[in-house]
């Protein structure tokens, strides 16, 4: 019996005051493997640790692996559109902007179509996906992420605001 062969994804990730290019190789379906609470981190690899502002003395970090804990990360952006296109989503999805501290995010957010805009972020799930999301930096920033990205999967609790996009 061969055993499953689990493939590596090139991401970027958002943490407090950090920029963090790595791979993850997820188990099984990205968003299941996001959503699901026995894990508390998360392991990456070939990970590069960039510093978001101007004025912080240490210009980066390189380690071949690094655990993220779930609760600091504010987003995982899914840059290979393959990957992306591996994804289980609804179907239905509406524009929506989402704010965190550093970056508001404006794509579409893959949700059931009765959920009512108020109740987006339903405590049921960590992780929420848009895709063909903008990425838009609020600040001066010493590294900046991907602009245009095909997924990206926000932790509902690191997201500060949120409103449709009409």
């Amino acid at each position: 019996m061969q055993g499953i062969k689990l493939e590596s994804w090139k991401i970027e990730i958002a943490i407090p005051n950090y920029l963090v290019r790595a791979t993850l190789t997820p188990r099984g379906d990205l968003m299941i493997f996001l959503n699901n609470l026995t894990y508390t981190s998360f392991n990456f690899n070939d990970v590069e640790m960039l510093p978001l502002g101007t004025d912080f003395q240490v210009k980066g970090v390189k380690q071949s692996m690094m655990n993220i804990s779930r609760s600091a990360i504010s987003y995982i952006s899914v840059l290979e559109p393959d990957k992306a296109a591996q994804i289980q989503l609804l179907q239905s999805k509406r524009t929506i902007v989402f704010y965190t501290e550093w970056f508001a995010v404006r794509g579409d957010l893959h949700v059931n179509s009765e959920t009512p805009n108020e109740n987006l972020l339903d405590d049921k799930f960590h992780f929420f996906m848009l895709t063909d999301a903008t990425i838009f930096p609020l600040r001066t920033m010493a590294a900046r992420p991907v602009q245009k990205v095909p997924a990206i999967a926000f932790n509902r609790l690191e997201i500060l605001a949120y409103h449709p996009q009409n």
